[in-house]
């Protein structure tokens, strides 16, 4: 077996399940696994927030590692479990390297859901979250037009490479401005529900529960940097709202 193709191998599933929400720990298991295959012993899978390594001691060539960097990250626990089951039937034998390469370079170009599903699915969850927290139907209804709003800015803004702190930035004054523009034309609008109802797609409440999953199984650099993410994600969501309500506030 080519360690150069298994390598590529390991690094390409960890990179989509890393780039698409999975903790730390689970990423460095995948990628251990894929690697003991043709290497008992010897096998090296380091996984952090932006990067991977991995390494073999090969016969042939003596060491081997191979790193890549990662540069976009969302949540997709379909392509999750895709990869898992890609891996769990090269380890068990049932796929061959080639294939199993193939198979994961499908499952990284598959779109589970049309950018217009997505879009409107924001809409409808922001009208919800409005909703369960005891919003009015009102309320319910500027947080679903703000949502589909910002469910346009985060599809446009992954296509331009726009940094998501600025992307959650924007998303917030849209939310913040949207809101008290709404309550001066509908007085009986509750501003402080739609706005909470319409940053529910920007809150990062999976890279906060990976953060402290990161720190307990002792990846600590993982943890620490998800948990500064988060932080950083809030304060431009908080910033977004704070400027949009004083612009239009007044």
């Amino acid at each position: 077996m080519d360690d150069n193709k298994l390598l590529k191998l390991a690094l390409d599933a960890g990179e989509i399940m890393l780039s698409s929400g999975a903790e730390t720990h689970r990423v460095q298991d995948t990628m251990h696994r894929i690697l003991s295959v043709n290497h008992p012993t010897g096998v090296e899978a380091l996984a952090m927030s932006t990067f991977l390594i991995a390494s073999v001691s090969s016969d042939t060539y003596g060491s081997l590692s191979l790193t890549r960097g990662i540069y976009n990250r969302s949540v997709n626990f379909g392509k999750i479990c895709s990869v898992n089951e890609v891996s769990r039937a090269f380890v068990s034998g049932q796929l061959s390297l080639e294939k199993a390469s193939m198979r994961l370079k499908e499952v990284n170009e598959a779109s589970v859901y049309s950018p217009l599903t997505r879009i409107i699915c924001s809409g409808v969850a922001c009208a919800g979250f409005t909703l369960v927290l005891n919003g009015a139907i009102i309320d319910a209804l500027a947080a679903f037009i703000f949502g589909l709003m910002i469910g346009v800015l985060l599809k446009y803004s992954r296509k331009s490479k726009l940094p998501y702190f600025f992307s959650c930035m924007i998303g917030g004054f849209i939310a913040g401005a949207g809101a008290t523009v709404f309550h001066k034309i509908v007085p009986t609008a509750g501003v402080n529900m739609i706005i909470i109802g319409s940053i529910m797609p920007l809150l990062p409440g999976m890279t906060m529960t990976n953060s402290i999953r990161d720190i307990m199984e002792g990846h600590l650099i993982s943890g620490t940097a998800k948990m500064v993410e988060t932080l950083l994600i809030a304060f431009s969501i908080a910033g977004g709202v704070g400027f949009g309500i004083t612009i239009w506030g007044s």
